[in-house]
């Protein structure tokens, strides 16, 4: 392989990164590829090494431009590049939000994968797949965990809770301990409320996991005013000034992360990347704290409305991550697709799982003896996968914006006291069927 400087085209300097070229031995034929991916330094380099061998294998030539971090400025150089139908850009590196609200712009892949994408948790296929079409694969999963004190789990002598009853019980047992010791400031959970996204995600695991659906079913309906989402949202509430701080409707992700790893808080909410950050830095808790599923819903102190038909209560994991799409605008679709799934292959998962903590979207790479043996932690990540839970943004589309920020903006309602569940559920579903003229036209 070699590298060297290259004039891009004016599209894709406005996307404003460095770009490599990446060199095969050249076939009879060879298509000229972009793929923009990666976030730092590390994860493009992690890319540009792939996207070479993939190029040395095939003798395609890639450039690879490394995007930039901020998620926001990163998706409106996407739209400006996809909605004027530019073929410079083959392959990119999208959100997993962004499945339904570029799914105009991106080639379906499934015709091109020959049941290749049999291999990836099915969770995150759904989430891949809009209106039918598969217009991404996923290349690296995040989801949402419970981290706890395993230190004081194993002082007090308890198990880690499997309801939001026990977690509820252990929580406020662990805080009184722990404030009885001297720590006033100490609190039993904590999850962050003060961004929209994150809020969303985090109380759409309190109601997948009571068994009241996902807020839009994948068929567009709105299912979020139901007994159960009232039920999870009114326990969440009773939580807040009890195991949890008032200031949670104000928290960021980061914020949680420093309160947990200073040694504060017992029980957190908090993505799978929080592991790596934890573990990089020396805090009060390292060495004393693990991972495992959210708990699941049940009755607490009241008794919980029946399940509707089909629902089922079990852990929910919101899940995001990372995927790699197609542009439909690409005059290489069929050597693009091939590019994408070398990428979210097992032998790359793997290596990208061991050089920086990717965790793989591959079921058989969580139990690779030589993957756990190095990354144990994996083991724990996958007593959540069977709970794995979409936000509604591929169904909802270009919409999912004013979605999550509607969710929110009533869930905060409830856990502030401003409103009881049923009325501001009630309020919800009618926004929300107003925008999509009863969820037949999202």
């Amino acid at each position: 392989m070699m590298s060297m400087a290259v004039t891009l085209p004016r599209p894709l300097r406005a996307l404003g990164a460095a770009w490599l070229l990446c060199c095969g031995l050249a076939p009879a034929w060879a298509a000229d590829l972009t793929i923009a991916c990666g976030r730092d330094a590390q994860t493009t380099d992690l890319c540009r090494d792939a996207a070479a061998a993939w190029a040395t294998r095939t003798g395609h030539r890639v450039l690879v431009l490394g995007t930039r971090p901020d998620d926001a400025q990163r998706l409106a150089r996407y739209q400006e590049l996809l909605e004027v139908g530019a073929p410079e850009l083959d392959v990119l590196e999208i959100d997993a939000l962004w499945c339904g609200r570029l799914a105009p712009h991106l080639a379906d892949l499934r015709p091109l994968l020959g049941g290749a994408e049999s291999g990836f948790l099915p969770p995150l296929i759904r989430n891949d797949t809009a209106g039918g079409r598969l217009v991404a694969l996923p290349w690296y999963l995040e989801l949402g965990l419970l981290y706890y004190r395993s230190d004081l789990l194993a002082r007090y002598q308890l198990p880690i809770p499997r309801t939001w009853a026990e977690l509820a019980e252990t929580a406020l047992r662990l805080q009184e301990a722990q404030r009885l010791l001297g720590n006033p400031g100490f609190w039993g959970f904590v999850w962050a409320g003060g961004e929209d996204e994150a809020l969303t995600a985090t109380a759409l695991e309190w109601i997948a996991s009571q068994g009241g659906g996902t807020l839009v079913e994948p068929d567009g309906r709105v299912s979020v005013n139901n007994p159960r989402a009232q039920f999870a949202l009114q326990r969440a509430a009773d939580w807040v000034r009890g195991i949890t701080p008032e200031a949670a409707l104000h928290a960021t992700p980061p914020d949680n992360l420093a309160a947990f790893g200073a040694g504060q808080v017992a029980f957190m909410r908090h993505w799978s990347g929080a592991w790596t950050t934890l573990q990089g830095v020396a805090t009060p808790v390292a060495d004393r704290f693990a991972v495992a599923p959210l708990p699941q819903g049940e009755g607490g102190g009241a008794r919980p409305p029946a399940l509707a038909a089909g629902a089922a209560l079990g852990p929910a994991a919101t899940l995001g991550g990372g995927q790699l799409a197609v542009s439909r605008y690409s005059h290489h679709t069929p050597q693009a697709a091939d590019l994408v799934l070398y990428l979210t292959g097992a032998a790359v998962q793997r290596q990208r799982a061991l050089a920086a903590g990717f965790n793989p979207t591959r079921a058989d790479l969580y139990t690779d003896p030589d993957l756990l043996d190095a990354r144990p932690h994996l083991s724990d990540l996958a007593g959540a996968l069977p709970g794995l839970v979409a936000r509604p943004s591929t169904a909802t589309g270009r919409q999912y914006p004013q979605v999550s920020a509607a969710f929110a903006a009533a869930v905060r309602a409830v856990l502030s006291g401003r409103q009881t569940p049923d009325a501001a559920l009630a309020g919800l579903a009618r926004r929300l069927n107003d925008l999509s003229r009863d969820g037949s036209a999202w």
